[in-house]
C-alpha cells in the first residue's frame, strides 16, 4: 500500500491560500534589496555595467576613441555625436537638437528626458558615449569677476550636450567656412610600476588581478584641434587652437571627464556671460558644491 495525503489536505491548504490572498509569484515591489543584488550578481559578467569585463572595457573604449576622432572634425555640421552602433561601431548621428531656450522658465527635467532618450538606449544596440555624470572643466588663463569660479565646471549629460549645441549654433551664426582639424591624437595608457619594474629585469610579472584592472582601465585621450574660420560681418580669417583631454570611466568606459586644457586666443567674457544666461542657472564654488546640489542648480565651479 502506498502512503499519501488525505483528500482534504491539499483542498484545505488551497483554500488557506486564497483566504490570505497569497501569491505563489512575488511582485516587483516585494523583493528585498538582498535578493536583487543576487539577481544582478547573476548575471554575466559583462551585461553589468559595475561589473565590466576588461575585454568589454577595452571594446567600448576602443570604439569611442574613434567615434571622437572621427565626428569631431565634423561637430559644426551635424552636431556632439552621443552615441555609438554597438554592432558595427559607426556613429549615430543626432536625430534632434536640443533646445538653446533653457531659460529660468525652462523646466530641467524636460530637457533630462530628452537627454536620457537619446544616451541610453542601450537594449537597441545603442550605446552611450558619455557617462550620465560627465564633467566638462576649463580654467581660463585670466580669472573672471565674481561670480565666476577660477575653473568652470558642468556636470551631467544634459548640459554637456547644451555646451555643445551652443557652441554650434553661435559659431554658425558669426563665422562661415568652419573647418576643424585635428593635429595631434594622443593615447595615455600609464603602466603598472610593478610591470615596469618586472619588465625591465626581463621577468615575467605576477598576476594581480585587482591591481591590473586599476592600471589597465586608465585611459585618456589628448586632443589638439585647429577651427578656422571667416568672420561673417568683416569676412577676416580666424583660427582658434584648442587642447583637450577625454578622461574614460574605469568602471563604465565611457567618457566620464572632458577637461579643456587651453584655448588660444582664449574666449572673450561675454562668452562666458552668454552662456551663464541661456542655461539659466548659476556658477557655484567648490564649498558650495560640497553641501550637494542647490533646487534646480545643474552648473557648478571649483577653485583651484
Amino acid at each position: 500500500m502506498t502512503l499519501g495525503h488525505p483528500a482534504g489536505t491539499n483542498v484545505l491548504e488551497n483554500n488557506r491560500t486564497l483566504s490570505l490572498g497569497l501569491r505563489s509569484l512575488k511582485p516587483p515591489d516585494s523583493v528585498s534589496p538582498s535578493n536583487a543584488r543576487s539577481e544582478k550578481s547573476s548575471k554575466p559578467e559583462h551585461e553589468r555595467q559595475d561589473g565590466l569585463s576588461d575585454a568589454e572595457w577595452e571594446i567600448r573604449t576602443g570604439r569611442i576613441l574613434l567615434v571622437l576622432q572621427e565626428t569631431l572634425p565634423e561637430i559644426f555640421k551635424m552636431g556632439l555625436v552621443t552615441s555609438v552602433d554597438k554592432s558595427t561601431g559607426a556613429p549615430i548621428k543626432p536625430s534632434s537638437v536640443l533646445p538653446l531656450t533653457l531659460g529660468p522658465s525652462a523646466n530641467p527635467l524636460d530637457f533630462l528626458h530628452l537627454s536620457s532618450q537619446g544616451q541610453h538606449r542601450e537594449g537597441g544596440g545603442i550605446e552611450p558615449i558619455y557617462s550620465p555624470k560627465v564633467t566638462l572643466e576649463y580654467t581660463p588663463p585670466v580669472a573672471l569677476p565674481a561670480p565666476f569660479p577660477r575653473t568652470l565646471h558642468i556636470e551631467g549629460v544634459p548640459l554637456y550636450v547644451a555646451s555643445a549645441s551652443f557652441l554650434r549654433h553661435t559659431m554658425n551664426a558669426l563665422y562661415t567656412d568652419l573647418v576643424v582639424t585635428l593635429v595631434k591624437v594622443s593615447l595615455d595608457v600609464p603602466p603598472s610600476p610593478k610591470r615596469k619594474e618586472a619588465f625591465s629585469n626581463g621577468e615575467e610579472p605576477a598576476s594581480n588581478p585587482p591591481e591590473r584592472k586599476r592600471f589597465q582601465r586608465e585611459k585618456s585621450l589628448h586632443l589638439r584641434l585647429i577651427t578656422t574660420g571667416k568672420a561673417r560681418v568683416s569676412g577676416s580669417p580666424t583660427e582658434w587652437e584648442v587642447d583637450c583631454t577625454y578622461i574614460f570611466s574605469p568602471v563604465s568606459g565611457l567618457v566620464h571627464k572632458h577637461i579643456i586644457n587651453s584655448i588660444h586666443p582664449a574666449p572673450h567674457q561675454a562668452v562666458y556671460d552668454s552662456f551663464s544666461k541661456l542655461v539659466g542657472f548659476g556658477w557655484r564654488s567648490s564649498e558650495e558644491a560640497e553641501k550637494g546640489p542647490a533646487p534646480g542648480t545643474m552648473c557648478k565651479g571649483h577653485s583651484k
